[in-house]
């Protein structure tokens, strides 16, 4: 790979990026119109597709922080792509390591500081989302296998059993919140990384903090309030209605 590689494989992954947040917002609001009808096994299988999309778009994004104009060297990128064998985590945690090195190395323990709260950070709330989509993908839909097909996978079907649209929401903006401060580390990191890397860790854990409180039933029941609030319920059903009519 080269420099003129890199870019085009970053430019690529800013549109597969766009249009995965798109299909996820669709996705999302199909979730929440049947959490409004209390369709049980509707919610279930968009609750699963929002959760594929997920693994997709944050795979694609963090291709794209990775390979950011103005960031990694080459053999760098390369670095990072040799760690993701290991998993996203080690993926992650090589970026925040290769991207300290960028730093004045006068600053004391800055450095060592940094790297420890972003890789706990990274060790608590990043998890390989590729074992959860390939269990999907593969047609594991509600009880995961090993490996070799021969048996349940009980953590992983614990996961899929789990799987809402809150919870996801909680991945989504956990890994914006990681992606944004490490692509500030990548890019920027004498200035931006410098600046506001910490408040990024801080909102990190009280985003999560925050979610783990957040339950669907709670999220249902604010989106019937809001229903009878706007009047969006009449509205859809008058919609619906003069659908069928036309």
């Amino acid at each position: 790979m080269d420099q003129t590689a890199k870019l085009a494989v970053f430019q690529a992954q800013v549109k597969n990026v766009q249009s995965l947040k798109t299909a996820m917002r669709h996705v999302h609001r199909s979730i929440n119109d049947a959490l409004r009808a209390n369709d049980v096994p509707r919610v279930e299988a968009f609750s699963k597709i929002y959760a594929v999309l997920f693994c997709a778009w944050a795979e694609s994004n963090f291709s794209k922080v990775v390979h950011t104009p103005h960031g990694f060297g080459i053999d760098e990128v390369a670095q990072v792509q040799a760690a993701k064998g290991d998993g996203i985590a080690a993926a992650w945690k090589k970026c925040v390591q290769l991207g300290l090195t960028h730093l004045d190395a006068k600053r004391g323990s800055f450095k060592p500081n940094a790297q420890q709260k972003l890789e706990e950070i990274i060790d608590a709330h990043v998890f390989d989302p590729s074992l959860l989509r390939n269990k999907l993908a593969h047609g594991q839909w509600v009880i995961a296998l090993n490996r070799d097909n021969v048996a349940v996978q009980n953590d992983l079907t614990s996961k899929i059993a789990a799987l809402d649209v809150v919870k996801i929401g909680a991945w989504i903006e956990g890994h914006k919140l990681l992606a944004d401060v490490v692509e500030q580390l990548i890019e920027s990191p004498k200035k931006a990384f410098m600046r506001d890397w910490y408040q990024y860790v801080v909102e990190i854990e009280e985003q999560i903090l925050e979610s783990e409180n957040k339950t669907l039933a709670e999220h249902v029941k604010r989106l019937l309030a809001k229903d009878r609030a706007t009047g969006a319920k009449a509205k859809r059903g008058r919609a619906k209605y003069e659908g069928q009519s036309a």
